[in-house]
């Protein structure tokens, strides 16, 4: 029995190795969905959650519950591209990703503007948001018009 211990010790480290695919896309599949609600519930919810520890001293129209919903748009985004990872056969390009990170923050940044009114540096980043996002829509179009599909 000793000498086959190695032998042991083998297959089962191909049998967990053939899971482990499986486990971690479980775990990423769950964590892309918690991104994706927290972001959600963060961003278009007219209060914030109680029960999330980071929101318990936040105050509604202040520049700090504008910034949150924001940056929940960055979760929302996250969450998305990481679920589209786990799906998707085709490598996501690093110019989708900038292009899903800033509409998210963009959609973030107007439920901001309406739940916590508007300030003028609201204003001025949404603009240059909405600048930024055509800016990386009109280079990503023109480099994808680049690409050789015929290696």
């Amino acid at each position: 029995m000793d000498g086959h211990w190695s032998l042991i010790f083998f297959i089962s480290t191909l049998y967990v190795g053939s899971d482990m695919n499986t486990i971690f896309k479980g775990y990423l599949l769950i964590i892309g969905i918690t991104s994706c609600v927290m972001g959600l519930w963060a961003m278009l919810g007219p209060n914030f959650v109680s029960w999330y520890p980071a929101f318990d001293g936040v105050e509604r129209y202040t520049p700090l519950a504008n910034f949150i919903r924001t940056m929940s748009g960055v979760f929302v985004a996250s969450g998305y591209i990481l679920i589209r990872f786990i799906f998707s056969s085709s490598k996501v390009q690093l110019g989708t990703v900038l292009i899903y990170l800033c509409v998210f923050m963009l959609l973030g940044k107007v439920c901001g503007l309406v739940y916590e009114g508007y300030h003028f540096h609201d204003i001025v980043a949404s603009i240059l948001g909405v600048i930024t996002l055509i800016g990386l829509t009109y280079v990503h179009k023109k480099r994808k018009d680049l690409i050789n599909y015929d290696l």
